[in-house]
C-alpha cells in the first residue's frame, strides 16, 4: 500500500514531515493494512507511524489511512538524507 501527501508525493520511511500540530516529526513505519501491527495500532486499514519533536521529546503519532487518497494535514518537509 502507498499512502501520499495531499501534493501527491508517496510517503516514505525517514522522511521528514510537518504534523496538523505544526510540529516536525519522522516516518519511522509504513503500516500495512490487516498485519500484526494495524490490529496493535488500531488502524486496521493500515496508517504511519509519526515520531513528532515535541520540545526535544519524541512522541509517536499514528495517523490512519485517510479517508480520501491523502493526508491534508501531513506536508513533506524534506526526504530521508541517503549515505
Amino acid at each position: 500500500m502507498q499512502f501520499k501527501y495531499y501534493t501527491g508525493e508517496a510517503v516514505c520511511v525517514g522522511d521528514m514531515v510537518r504534523t496538523g500540530s505544526g510540529h516536525l516529526g519522522v516516518v519511522r513505519e509504513i503500516i500495512e493494512p490487516g498485519t500484526e501491527l494495524s490490529r496493535m495500532l488500531e488502524c486496521i486499514e493500515g496508517g504511519i507511524l509519526i515520531y513528532e519533536n515535541w520540545d526535544g521529546k519524541e512522541s509517536p503519532l499514528v495517523m490512519a489511512a485517510p479517508d480520501g487518497e491523502n493526508w491534508e494535514d501531513l506536508q513533506l518537509v524534506r526526504r530521508k538524507e541517503e549515505r
